[in-house]
C-alpha cells in the first residue's frame, strides 16, 4: 500500500448521512479543523458536491442507454433529441437521488446545490443540443459516448461556475483525465471489491478552504463494448480494451468546490 493511501486510509471518517435513506461520504481531512469554516457549510457543500456527481453520471446513463441507435448506420434521426434527453435525465436523477430537478424549490437540500444543480442540468442539454449534428449523422457515430458527453459537461461547467468537475481512473485514456495523487489514492480505495458502492469519499482542506469529493463509477453492458474483454483489443474507436467486467469500478467522478467561511 502506498504512502499516500495509507495516510487516507487512516484519516477516514463517517459523517452522517447527508441524504435521508443514503449512503454518507467517508471523509479525509488533511489538517485538523479549521475554526473559521462552520462543520453545517462542510456538510452542506458535501451534499451538494455528492449531488453533482449523480447528475453528472445520470447523464453519461442516458447517453450509454442511446449508444446501440447512435451507432446504427442508415439512420438519421437517432432519437437522442434535446428534449428526449432532459426528460429521460430528470427521470433517472429522481430515481437515483429522490430530488425532481423540475421543481427544485420543494426539494430539502442546500441553495447551493439547488442553483448548481440547474446549471448543470442546462449545460448537460445544451451539450446534447451542440452534439446533434454527430448525434444525426448517417452512418452511425463513434465521437459521442458517455465519457466524451462528460468531458464537454464538465468542461463547460467549470469555465461558468468555476466548480471543478472531472472524470478520472487509474488507467485513464485521455490525458487530461489523469488522477493527482489523492484522486489516485482514492480510486484505489474504489478498486477494492470489498469497498461499499457508490459510497463517496470527500476530504476537506483548510488550507485551501476547498472540498473535493470522490463519486465511484460502475461498469454496465454498453461500457463492456469498450472496456470489456478481450484485455487489449483494439474497441470500435481503436484503444485498446481494459478487461473490466460488469459492475467493476470504472473510476471516478471529482467534485470541488470552496467551503465558505
Amino acid at each position: 500500500m502506498s504512502k499516500s493511501l495509507r495516510f487516507l486510509t487512516a484519516t477516514l471518517l463517517l459523517f452522517t448521512a447527508l441524504v435521508a435513506g443514503r449512503q454518507s461520504a467517508v471523509v479525509a481531512k488533511e489538517t485538523g479543523p479549521d475554526p473559521g469554516i462552520a462543520f453545517q457549510a462542510i456538510l452542506e457543500v458535501e451534499q451538494t458536491a455528492r449531488l453533482l456527481a449523480i447528475l453528472l453520471d445520470s447523464g453519461r446513463a442516458v447517453v450509454n442507454e442511446y449508444q446501440i441507435p447512435l451507432d446504427a448506420p442508415g439512420n438519421s434521426h437517432k432519437d437522442l433529441t434535446p428534449d428526449v434527453f432532459e426528460r429521460e435525465l430528470i427521470d433517472m436523477f429522481r430515481s437515483r437521488s429522490g430530488i425532481d430537478l423540475r421543481n427544485l424549490n420543494a426539494s430539502h437540500v442546500p441553495d447551493l446545490a439547488k442553483t448548481l444543480m440547474k446549471e448543470l442540468a442546462g449545460v448537460s442539454r445544451q451539450v446534447v443540443v451542440d452534439a446533434q449534428p454527430e448525434i444525426n449523422r448517417t452512418g452511425g457515430t463513434r465521437e459521442f459516448l458517455p465519457a466524451i458527453f462528460g468531458d464537454r459537461v464538465a468542461s463547460r461547467y467549470t469555465e461558468r461556475t468555476g466548480v471543478r468537475l472531472k472524470q478520472t481512473t487509474l488507467v485513464p485514456r485521455n490525458p487530461a483525465n489523469a488522477p493527482d495523487s489523492t484522486e489516485q489514492s482514492a480510486l484505489k480505495l474504489f478498486a477494492d471489491p470489498g469497498y461499499p458502492r457508490e459510497k463517496p469519499i470527500s476530504e476537506t482542506t483548510a488550507k485551501s478552504g476547498m472540498l473535493r469529493l470522490m463519486f465511484p463509477l460502475y461498469t454496465t453492458r454498453r461500457c463492456l463494448d469498450c472496456h470489456g474483454e478481450p484485455k487489449g483489443a483494439l474497441d470500435r474507436t481503436g484503444f485498446p480494451k481494459e478487461g473490466l467486467k460488469l459492475g467493476q469500478n470504472a473510476g471516478a467522478i471529482s467534485v470541488m468546490i470552496p467551503v465558505a467561511k
